[in-house]
């Protein structure tokens, strides 16, 4: 009797074991790694979310040093649509032609140097305030590459 007692005992501390093992590796996987793996999904689908809710494309109205107005075809944020709308740029607005960028860290970029009323432009705007500025460039420049003048 004592004999199966000490069977059934053994059994029970080594099922305890592989139980508490198990409990131990799911509680840590879904601790350290799963939840944590979730909470960023969610953030970074609300954080795109709100950056394409930033996203405003048009047409050049008129342009200044340091604003641009655009009257708006395409809008994260559907209240903008068909709207013209005026921002500020200011040295921490990124101005990007193509690939390109025009701008230099810190310092403002004179937009009217580069943009004309009538071109397409996208912007990504925060309040009034231009955070990006970007627009392709136009057919006849992208086909001219540099050093290939006439001969």
């Amino acid at each position: 009797m004592l004999y199966l007692r000490k069977s059934v005992l053994a059994v029970i501390v080594i099922a305890s074991l592989i139980v508490g093992a198990g409990l131990g590796a799911g509680g840590h996987w879904y601790l350290a790694d799963h939840r944590p793996k979730v909470k960023m999904m969610e953030m970074a689908k609300k954080q795109q979310e709100q950056l394409n809710k930033m996203v405003r494309s048009g047409e050049v109205v008129s342009v200044k040093p340091d604003e641009i107005t655009v009257k708006v075809k395409h809008s994260g944020d559907p209240q903008f649509e068909g709207k013209t709308i005026t921002v500020k740029t200011d040295r921490y607005t990124n101005v990007q032609e193509g690939m390109n960028f025009v701008s230099k860290p810190g310092q403002a970029t004179d937009l009217s140097r580069y943009l004309k009323p009538g071109m397409q432009v996208d912007l990504l705007v925060n309040g009034d305030k231009a955070v990006a500025v970007h627009w392709e460039k136009a057919p006849e420049q992208a086909q001219k590459q540099p050093g290939q003048g006439q001969k």
